[in-house]
């Protein structure tokens, strides 16, 4: 596939996405079949192609896309952009662990105050400060992952992963100021725990989807030391308790022998 076909596909794939966001929506739409068919074609772009125009500045609508696709109405256009662009983002991954493989005789990527400068930017808002805060959070903590990767460096879009998470968290637990509140806080706590990188990076990497981070217990979430430190918190409740039947039956026994 060469650049001109794939800049072809991704405009066609764009406008039919937008053909049925204005429609009924139906599967079976021309517009739907045409947007589907579009990005099937566009995950077979090589590697090396679909990382340099992902990252590179003069098409910022790849990445301002993502939340056409992936928050669409229409299940299988949604269903699709996920998957194109989950794995455009392990190309990133993937592409910026090998540059940072380099001899280090050889240039390398200049550092800021992150080991990677965002490429992919979505600027979308909601118009619900609640809403926004909650997406700045989440980009807060996604960012740290380019600072925490040890094996290389990260080039993932953590500004459209955090609004697709919290999308996802909307959708599911409604507003921040709801009832489900302290889910909210709980999910946001764990994204930003110094002390759980791989919660974050999982995330960030498409591991773990937002529908998937909103149905997680807090015990999932958690790091590796908060999941040990209620691991005995919860032994010693257990020998505690095993203690307290062994006193009473010592008891319950004596009081039988002396009657």
């Amino acid at each position: 596939m060469e650049k001109h076909e794939f800049l072809e596909l991704f405009e066609a794939a764009t406008k039919a996405a937008k053909s049925a966001a204005r429609g009924d929506g139906k599967n079976s739409s021309p517009a739907v079949s045409r947007c589907v068919d579009a990005m099937v074609r566009l995950r077979e772009a090589p590697e090396s192609l679909a990382y340099e125009l992902v990252v590179d500045r003069k098409y910022p609508q790849i990445g301002k896309s993502h939340g056409l696709f992936t928050e669409h109405k229409n299940p299988r256009i949604q269903s699709e952009g996920k998957i194109l662009y989950s794995l455009w983002l392990r190309y990133l991954y993937a592409t910026g662990r090998k540059h940072s493989s380099r001899p280090r005789g050889r240039p390398v990527v200049k550092k800021e105050k992150k080991l990677v400068k965002e490429e992919m930017i979505s600027t979308t808002t909601t118009g619900d400060s609640n809403r926004d805060k909650v997406r700045e959070i989440l980009h807060k903590s996604l960012s740290k992952v380019a600072v925490e990767m040890k094996e290389g460096v990260v080039s993932c879009d953590s500004w459209t992963v955090a609004a697709s998470v919290e999308s996802a968290m909307f959708r599911k637990l409604g507003s921040f100021e709801g009832t489900q509140k302290a889910k909210y806080r709980s999910i946001l706590f764990n994204m930003g725990d110094s002390s759980n990188p791989d919660l974050r990076r999982k995330v960030l990497l498409g591991e773990i989807s937002g529908e998937r981070l909103v149905t997680m217990e807090k015990e999932e979430m958690a790091s590796n030391k908060i999941r040990m430190e209620v691991q005995k918190i919860r032994e010693k409740a257990r020998v505690k308790e095993e203690n307290r039947v062994k006193s009473m039956m010592m008891f319950q026994s004596d009081s039988m022998i002396m009657t």
